[in-house]
């Protein structure tokens, strides 16, 4: 099979690691790697805990159990090779009453299933000789689960791709894609530097001038592998466009503010109708009204252009909403151009997954309903508060109450994520929303059914999202030693979560393929543990494509 060039759209880590993953294979193709932010690891990647997953809970025998092995395989002794910092600190899953302990039962059979190394039950007397600060009924121990940086795993992987001769153009957003019987024309606009896309700067190991895609050996223009031009040829991209024009039948449709055309003032009464009896809404009702008379000002201040077309933001990172209040006019979007002409394309897009499978041409289901996660700090130096990982247990009934107390790499204690729908796929700013996905997650109808199905276990997420006491005092379940005065506000990420139109999380790998494209639709919860895994098998999907 002859390839010459490969696009990959998407810096995280995923996209990242099958990048790498390319070069491996096709040590000649030309690899380039789109993103409009300005570095790799700019939103989920760049915000977790660090949480190294070890395989607890799986089903056995399931797919996402067997990926996480073969990642653990491959990502220890990659992070040992390239000094990404790591460290085994072990994790204790703690269970507070007797329905949790059931649960927690289960999850350690599921973990001797999976042959999780170590794992073992603690009894009440038995835990605080792993965790002396930690109270609870019943505990899971599993030795050898582990932190690392993913941001420092994601820059170092970015690292051995431009050794390989690949490059990375940053502040470029694809919008829209042409696929052919043998290649995949890309279309796509540069970010304007007074609208930068959301991200907390660059990550470990990057810097200005790699992020502007110099190759290995530190030459800009050139050709082939040893040197490529960040920025493709101008005159290769005008012949591409005369030549292959009667090969184009459908034109791309630009993703970003197709769903922003009204505003989204009816979700408050959305809410209330379905949901006004419940002791949960109640308690969250005035934030609700807070974040709608947001929506309703932003709109009533437009300049009279569509929220959401030119992308410009308002309200903090990541919002799009004309002149609102707290944010500035942009000047028109940029034009969108051929970004170039590929033999293979890989799209791993996060939290724009959907959108950018619209563009393409795919079904918009599964869609991406993003979930604001939200962590506090604590910079507690005492190893007897938290040695190494503390957890809630599980509960399927509650899917995004999930938190945990992690010592982190630099010895202060992260304690969440607080989860929540949020009010922008890459809003992190506390104060930030983006009209166009607060449309979105408002017109999704699974959605609405998944919070129909979990109204009843609500209860416990809401008052927490208005209160970090609460928070902090659920957390305090399993730490009583915990200062509520030492915890402060830490970082925020929003986690792209896929959803059927019936209201399923899926929490697997997905991909779709036509021709020489593939998007990756939805990942596994753990997909950064996974990453090395998941680009093997992401890379297979997509060549087995080509190779027909």
């Amino acid at each position: 099979m002859s390839i010459s060039r490969v696009a990959v759209v998407g810096a995280g880590i995923l996209g990242v690691a099958a990048a790498r993953e390319v070069t491996k294979r096709f040590p000649d193709a030309e690899i380039t790697v789109f993103d409009k932010a300005e570095n790799v690891a700019a939103h989920q990647s760049g915000h977790t805990s660090g949480i190294v997953d070890s395989g607890l809970g799986q089903k056995p025998g399931s797919a996402e159990a067997k990926l996480t092995r073969r990642g653990l395989e491959l990502l220890i002794p990659y992070m040992a090779e390239a000094g990404v910092p790591y460290r085994e600190c072990g994790q204790l899953l703690i269970a507070q009453n007797t329905d949790e302990a059931e649960r927690l039962e289960e999850i350690f059979a599921r973990a001797k299933d999976n042959e999780v190394p170590g794992a073992r039950l603690l009894e009440r007397h038995e835990i605080g000789a792993v965790e002396p600060a930690v109270r609870g009924v019943l505990g899971l121990f599993s030795p050898h689960a582990a932190i690392a940086d993913f941001s420092s795993l994601t820059a170092a992987l970015a690292s051995d791709v431009r050794a390989a001769g690949g490059t990375f153009r940053f502040g470029t957003e694809v919008t829209g894609f042409d696929t052919m019987s043998n290649e995949v024309r890309l279309r796509g606009r540069p970010v304007p530097k007074d609208d930068p896309p959301a991200g907390d700067g660059t990550a470990a190991g990057e810097s200005d001038e790699d992020d502007r895609g110099v190759s290995a050996a530190g030459e800009r223009g050139g050709s082939g592998k040893d040197a490529v031009d960040d920025r493709g040829s101008r005159d290769d991209q005008v012949h591409d466009r005369d030549h292959r024009d009667d090969q184009v039948h459908d034109r791309p449709r630009t993703y970003r503010g197709e769903e922003g055309r009204e505003p989204v003032i009816g979700i408050a009464d959305e809410l209330r109708d379905r949901f006004g009896q419940q002791d949960w809404f109640k308690q969250a009702e005035s934030t609700l009204g807070e974040w709608t008379q947001k929506v309703s000002d932003a709109w009533a201040n437009r300049d009279g252009s569509r929220s959401g077309d030119s992308g410009s933001r308002t309200g903090g990172a990541g919002s799009r909403a004309g002149d609102a209040p707290g944010g500035s006019a942009r000047s028109e979007a940029p034009v969108e151009e051929v970004l170039g002409t590929f033999d293979i394309v890989i799209v791993c897009a996060g939290l724009q997954t959907d959108r950018l499978a619209v563009s393409a041409g795919f079904d918009a289901e599964p869609r991406i309903v993003p979930f604001t996660s939200d962590f506090y700090r604590s910079p507690a130096t005492d190893t007897e508060v938290v040695r190494g990982i503390i957890g809630s247990v599980p509960d399927p009934q509650s899917p995004f109450a999930e938190t945990s107390i992690v010592r982190g790499l630099d010895d202060g204690l992260i304690l969440g994520p607080n989860t929540f729908v949020a009010l922008g796929r890459e809003s992190y700013d506390r104060h930030g929303f983006d009209l166009a996905d607060i449309t979105s997650t408002a017109r999704s109808k699974g959605f609405w059914k998944f919070a129909a199905q979990t109204a009843k276990t609500a209860a416990r997420g809401v008052k927490p999202i208005v209160s970090k006491t609460a928070f902090v005092d659920g957390i305090r379940r399993f730490v009583p030693e915990l200062d509520q005065n030492d915890v402060a506000p830490g970082a925020r990420g929003v986690r792209a979560q896929a959803m059927t139109a019936e209201g399923e999380l899926i929490d697997e790998l997905t991909m779709t393929r036509r021709g020489r494209l593939t998007v990756v639709r939805s990942v596994p919860k753990w997909a950064a543990t996974s990453a090395l895994a998941i680009a093997e098998m992401i890379v297979d999907r997509a060549f087995e494509n080509a190779a027909r």
